[in-house]
């Protein structure tokens, strides 16, 4: 029979007390930063990182960055796109961290040009088409299972939620001019992809430590009743499962993955 939480909890404390009974607190997370960075400043320690890993790294990378191509999609006539991924939520966590991949929704009308405008700033990436994403390969990041890693995805507005969040659910930073879902967007686009039956579940397991990343430190401040309109989208009865996540969230209690 496998050992319930509580028991191995008691066998822990039983053990570090022994070895070390002066301890009275054996927690290593005080001080942990706490509140939401902003998107400005998310972005950039997310850029510095990236920056610094390829640099040692990735020498013949391309060094797509986020500012890059949104760039070029704008200049190219893009007019309906929202940068998503980690680079939309990166200023809704306490910690920033990085990413190669650089995700942006894309309406229909505009695909074609914004792939057009990346091929043309980028000739040497290797372009995917799939049915839900038009994913962008540097052959100058090449992981250690020897594949290309993506860094950039074109995400195609392919259901509800995603159309929502294109027409209507984000907002304009004003420091970087980055358009980027609003926050209870976020959650319902993580949310969307740990529920998914059609994602692996290593990734899953990924996706709910982000959620869980952007709920707590905005427990206070989202708007439920937005979270479960935009829940709702991903499946009919998604907006009660998403508020109950948040709580989950809030109690330290593991989302059903």
């Amino acid at each position: 029979m496998p050992i319930t939480t509580e028991e191995r909890n008691r066998r822990i404390r039983e053990q570090q007390a022994k070895f070390a009974p002066h301890v009275k607190d054996f927690c290593h997370d005080h001080g942990s930063p706490t509140k939401p960075v902003g998107h400005a400043s998310g972005i950039e320690t997310s850029r510095n990182i990236l920056r610094g890993y390829r640099r040692l790294h990735r020498k013949e990378s391309q060094n797509v960055e986020p500012e890059q191509v949104i760039n070029v999609l704008v200049e190219a006539g893009v007019k309906q796109w929202v940068l998503m991924g980690l680079y939309g939520y990166v200023g809704y966590l306490a910690q920033p961290r990085a990413t190669q991949d650089v995700d942006i929704l894309v309406s229909e009308k505009d695909l074609e040009r914004a792939i057009e405008a990346i091929q043309t700033r980028w000739p040497k990436l290797q372009m995917q088409r799939l049915e839900v994403v038009v994913r962008f390969r540097d052959p100058g990041e090449i992981a250690i299972d020897r594949e290309m890693k993506q860094v950039i995805d074109l995400m195609r507005p392919i259901d509800a939620c995603y159309q929502a969040i294109l027409k209507k659910h984000f907002l304009f930073d004003p420091k970087t001019g980055h358009r980027i879902p609003v926050i209870e967007a976020a959650c319902a686009s993580k949310f969307a992809a740990i529920v998914s039956p059609y994602r692996q579940w290593e990734k899953k397991q990924q996706d709910a430590v982000d959620l869980r990343s952007i709920l707590l430190p905005n427990y206070e401040t989202l708007n439920r009743k937005k979270l479960k309109s935009l829940g709702d989208l991903v499946y009919p009865g998604g907006g009660a499962e998403l508020l109950e996540f948040l709580e989950l969230a809030k109690n330290q209690k593991p989302f059903p993955v």
